[in-house]
């Protein structure tokens, strides 16, 4: 992530959430990207690093 002239000394800040599924949809298609998220990995057993 790039920081503008203005930042400060702060990071970087969330301005908005976009929660409504047909929204976030309709964003992902127009960047070409998968509206499906992708398979969840197998959790690591207790102990496994």
């Amino acid at each position: 992530m790039q920081h503008g002239p203005n930042c400060g000394a702060g990071g970087p800040k969330t301005i908005a959430a976009i929660l409504e599924r047909p929204v976030i949809e309709k964003i992902l298609a127009h960047l070409g990207l998968d509206l499906q998220p992708p398979p969840r990995g197998r959790a690591r057993e207790a102990g496994q690093d």
